[in-house]
């Protein structure tokens, strides 16, 4: 599916639920609520406004139950201020970041 396609598909979605970025990322701008289901999205930037659930069908309907009545906050700074070329190179020349696993992790710098 093109992007465009599926931002505006977001745009006029009730809810997403799953594990994808789509929903930590994308969704919060449109104040789309979300449930994100299990663990793949951890130590990522996630929005205050995130219905964060465990794998559970127990959780899940729960979460499901709720939805309808859940909104989310719009934040005008979720995407940075503007200084990430910056940050990234200080991050380069830390030599820390070297250190790091290098299993996919989201980190805030």
């Amino acid at each position: 599916m093109r992007f465009e396609y599926f931002l505006t598909l977001l745009k006029n979605s009730q809810f997403i639920i799953g594990n994808s970025s789509a929903g930590i990322r994308e969704a919060p701008y449109y104040g789309i609520p979300i449930i994100n289901i299990g663990t793949r999205q951890q130590n990522r930037a996630v929005h205050a406004d995130i219905i964060n659930v465990d794998y559970s069908e127990e959780s899940i309907l729960k979460a499901l139950k709720i939805i309808d009545a859940h909104t989310i906050q719009n934040s005008n700074s979720d995407f940075g201020e503007g200084n990430s070329a910056q940050l990234f190179l200080e991050s380069l020349k830390d030599s820390s970041i070297w250190d790091i696993n290098h299993q996919k992790q989201f980190r805030d710098l």
